[in-house]
């Protein structure tokens, strides 16, 4: 499957079809509005809750459960609610429930992930680079802190996208953190989960190089620093929109992927057996070799652009925000 047939499944339709014409209709209004919404922080909140009702959505097809039995809207749309219901739920349900399902994944992402995103933006804080190339008497501490950080975010990485997709299928706040249902699913959610986590480093490669381009603007678009205020804000707007768009279809992809693994370990959890203990240290290995890679374009885009907040988010990790 790929990332646009994946955004063109962005609302889960009732009744199967609707012709070519309805569909590209989904798939253009889902990549101009995701697009969009993905430029500010406030209204990114809302394309995680699209994304998270999107992945419940998927799980729940996936195991075969009807939506109207698990309490779910036939249409996960952006604004309209479910078609019977009250006016104003008609109206503006569907908004409610994306910005609902969006501060209740956010928060939960957000606790997971402070624990090492912060000791990141301390360190860098604390003199990173100075204190790594000995400048001043403790200049073991910058480096200790940030690599502390990097062994907690190892394991956070490696644990995260089960845990998201266990909270949108629940549908409840901080199902996230329900550690042993969680290890139990990536337990039986074989090398899919690996292959996973390869699609995520490799496919923030593109934003790692994004981040580079203020430092490396004028040797690929000579000039650039003589050109008018208005030629500048176009071409910055441009490169915002295009890294939105990027962000939005990759992430509906890898999220719809990661709900998907999600119901095959939840059936597997009840009829299978627990797979071998040394397969899993195995796996846990590479995950943690793979997702350093995620780690590794951080901190080398950090010296690329050295704006805080990207410490403390990554569109692939928390808020699908694009900075």
């Amino acid at each position: 499957m790929t990332a646009a047939t994946s955004v063109a499944d962005g609302e889960t339709r009732q009744v199967k079809g609707g012709g070519l014409i309805s569909a590209l209709f989904r798939l253009v209004k889902n990549l101009v509005v995701g697009t969009l919404l993905c430029l500010t922080p406030v209204t990114a909140v809302i394309v995680l809750g699209w994304m998270m009702r999107h992945m419940r959505a998927v799980s729940l097809r996936r195991l075969g459960l009807h939506q109207a039995s698990a309490g779910l809207d036939g249409r996960h749309g952006w604004v309209l609610g479910p078609r019977g219901s009250g006016f104003l739920t008609r109206l503006f349900g569907g908004l409610w429930s994306n910005v609902t399902t969006g501060i209740g994944g956010f928060v939960s992402l957000a606790l997971a992930t402070l624990p090492f995103t912060g000791l990141w933006l301390v360190s860098w804080w604390a003199g990173w680079e100075n204190s790594f190339n000995k400048g001043y008497e403790q200049s073991w501490v910058g480096p200790a802190v940030g690599l502390t950080g990097v062994a907690i975010g190892l394991w956070v990485m490696a644990y995260l996208p089960m845990a998201l997709a266990h909270q949108a299928a629940e549908g409840r706040w901080l199902a996230l953190f329900e550690i042993r249902r969680v290890r139990s699913l990536v337990a039986y959610s074989g090398w899919r989960y690996l292959f996973l986590a390869v699609a995520t480093t490799v496919l923030a490669l593109p934003l790692f190089a994004a981040r580079g381009l203020p430092a490396f603007i004028e040797g690929i678009v000579p000039g650039f620093a003589d050109l008018p205020a208005d030629e500048v804000q176009n071409i910055v707007g441009m490169i915002a929109l295009a890294k939105a768009g990027y962000v939005f279809v990759t992430l509906v992809f890898l999220r719809g992927w990661a709900a998907r693994i999600y119901a095959r370990a939840a059936i597997a959890d009840k009829v299978a057996k627990r797979p071998w203990l040394v397969f899993r240290l195995l796996r846990l290995v590479l995950l943690l070799a793979i997702w350093f890679g995620l780690v590794a374009q951080i901190y080398v885009g950090q010296f690329l652009n050295h704006n805080w907040w990207y410490w403390m988010n990554h569109p692939y990790l928390v808020l699908p925000w694009t900075v």
